[in-house]
């Protein structure tokens, strides 16, 4: 009996021990984890600053005022519309389409202090005023969607420096080409999946050496002033899908030269114009 008790004894101490091992080891995982890290102070005022920068509709329902629901004293990586790096606590998406923004995106935005931002959404706002120069210092970013903002004047040079730009948003606004930037900007972007660039009002040529854009898959210019012809160099890329340059002002005979063999396209479309001549099949 003496020797049964002392087991059971041994065999609850050898079961505790266990188990403050096993809960040790948990709480370490959870310290050490690079999922705990929350948004860094800096992030948070960046975005809090770049918050007032704007004012939001009155008369739009609540569940649309996205920044309307940020809280200063809380995580901002659990902020609507925020995400961040779960190892670094750098913000690197901001998504506020159509959230009823109002106001200009000034050069000296405190938005571009959040150096580490992959994609960002301002589409269906009214973010009037011009493009800033000041975009091209989000060297990370890979997506840009700035669609329906009431935007005006040029494609800002700096874009070109955004290496990883895999897709480019800005149609439905108000657009130009008075300078040179699209013909300079565009090649450059050689990281580009989908471009949409239209119903806004640029006009002259595409530029010609567009088959640098070797990842393309969508390309829309539909809607602007676009004249002269289309650039053979488009239908070298191997990866191009759709092809959307109806309601513009090209002329002449159309064509496309000799498509990227083996060729992906699937959509060509061209209508309203001034082509003359058949249409290739």
């Amino acid at each position: 009996m003496i020797h049964s008790c002392s087991e059971e004894r041994k065999m609850m101490i050898l079961w505790s021990l266990c188990l403050i091992f096993a809960l040790s080891n948990s709480i370490l995982v959870v310290i050490a984890s690079p999922s705990q890290h929350l948004c860094l102070p800096d992030q948070r005022d960046a975005l809090w600053e770049f918050k007032n920068e704007f004012y939001v509709d009155s008369d739009v329902p609540d569940y649309v005022k996205v920044t309307e629901k940020w809280r200063y004293n809380t995580d901002c990586c659990s902020w609507d519309g925020v995400s961040c790096d779960p190892k670094t606590g750098k913000i690197v998406e901001l998504d506020l389409m159509d959230s009823a923004i109002n106001g200009p995106l000034r050069s000296n935005s405190s938005l571009f202090r959040l150096q580490h931002l992959q994609s960002l959404d301002l589409s269906d706002n009214n973010i009037s005023g011009i493009l800033p120069d000041s975009i091209g210092n989000l060297k990370y970013l890979s997506h840009l969607w700035c669609s329906s903002c009431n935007l005006h004047g040029e494609i800002p040079s700096s874009l070109g420096n955004l290496s990883y730009l895999a897709e480019l948003d800005l149609a439905e606004n108000h657009f130009t080409s008075e300078g040179p930037n699209l013909q300079l900007v565009l090649p450059k972007l050689r990281s580009l999946i989908l471009i949409d660039l239209s119903s806004n009002q640029f006009k002259g040529t595409i530029p010609s050496n567009m088959s640098s854009l070797s990842k393309l898959e969508y390309f829309d210019m539909s809607g602007n002033s676009f004249s002269g012809s289309i650039p053979s160099s488009l239908f070298m890329i191997p990866s191009l899908l759709d092809v959307y340059l109806k309601r513009n002002q090209f002329s002449g005979p159309l064509e496309i030269g000799n498509l990227s063999s083996p060729s992906k396209l699937r959509s060509l479309i061209v209508g309203e114009n001034n082509f003359n001549g058949p249409i290739p099949g």
